[in-house]
């Protein structure tokens, strides 16, 4: 699918164009989704230049995510989309930077590209100038990314505090917590840290692509107008990086802690066998002594030998217990 955006004064327009068609002449944004290859090949009739396909978007090497070729920039970067399902991904965007015009070549449907695309067709959206140009309209993509992830790890760190209340402010007369309670609160919390994996790779493509951008723009010596918005955008995604970071340190905090607190509760379990057995062992080993019944065993023939047996197995089993409970073992 083919979508060119145009820009009229201080918005961007849709402007639907078939393959085989010519390009407005005042087209800034074009848009690949999921391309065939006969779109790939009338965008690179109207610029003359190459369209990545999925294979190229799919390089992790940083030289083949940025880089120049004949004056053109590529530039790639994981975007998480899906964030709303029970599984989330990430899935690459290619920037192509062909003079005034940017071209986005992608595979999924991230949700802040939907929102950018959204203000900047809005009159007066504050985005778009008559000076705009497709460095612009991919930084203000970029910046959508940005504030989406920020929003994303709020909703981490709810569901991370959530969890933490669930551990550490449990009430006198509370219910202890289950095997059901671990096993949810396990899945509850790594799953939210496998998240914050596809966070920081996400943030870490941004990183990447706004410090490409920024040397490019020094060697050039052009896009001053853009160069504080760069600046701000590093260092939002820098504090969402060291966010990210202390997010990750609590979630291992909190695995260890549910991981001990059931090494805890299995101890506790073993320990009640532990006292049960040691408790039984005297009274069983009374019992078989009087069991053997042999012949010169008075106590046999006494009337008092069968409550006597029953007397010595009641005290030696509570002996030991007596002698635990002062030691602080019970």
């Amino acid at each position: 699918m083919i979508r060119i955006y145009c820009l009229d004064n201080d918005h961007l327009i849709l402007v639907e164009e078939e393959p085989g068609s010519s390009l407005p002449a005042s087209a800034l944004w074009i848009d690949l989704i999921n391309p065939t290859a006969e779109e790939e090949k009338a965008v690179e009739g109207w610029l003359g230049v190459n369209i990545p396909t999925d294979a190229d978007m799919a390089e992790i090497e940083e030289s083949s995510r940025f880089y120049m070729e004949n004056g053109v920039q590529y530039l790639t970067v994981p975007v998480l989309y899906a964030v709303d399902k029970d599984h989330r991904k990430t899935a690459p965007v290619s920037f192509v930077v062909a003079g005034k015009l940017l071209v986005t070549v992608r595979y999924a449907e991230p949700k802040a590209i939907s929102l950018y695309i959204e203000r900047a067709m809005k009159p007066g959206n504050g985005l778009i100038d008559a000076k705009c140009s497709g460095l612009s309209v991919l930084l203000g993509i970029v910046e959508a990314t940005t504030d989406r992830l920020a929003d994303i790890l709020e909703g981490v760190a709810e569901k991370t505090e959530s969890a933490s209340q669930a551990i550490f402010h449990l009430r006198a007369n509370d219910r202890p917590m289950t095997n059901d309670d671990f096993r949810r609160l396990l899945r509850q919390i790594g799953g939210q840290g496998a998240f914050l994996s596809k966070v920081r790779e996400s943030l870490t493509g941004i990183s990447r692509l706004l410090v490409y951008v920024t040397a490019n723009m020094r060697a050039s010596g052009a896009g001053k107008e853009n160069s504080a918005w760069v600046k701000s955008l590093e260092r939002d995604a820098q504090s969402l990086e060291n966010y990210v970071d202390f997010l990750s340190n609590k979630i291992n905090f909190l695995l260890d802690t549910v991981v001990g607190l059931i090494s805890v509760e299995q101890n506790a379990i073993i320990k009640i066998f532990s006292v049960a057995a040691v408790g039984f062992m005297p009274p069983t080993l009374i019992a078989s002594i009087y069991g053997m019944n042999f012949h010169f065993m008075p106590e046999l023939n006494e009337s008092w030998g069968y409550p006597m047996a029953l007397v010595l197995m009641v005290v030696s089993a509570i002996l030991p217990l007596v002698y635990f409970r002062r030691k602080g073992w019970l």
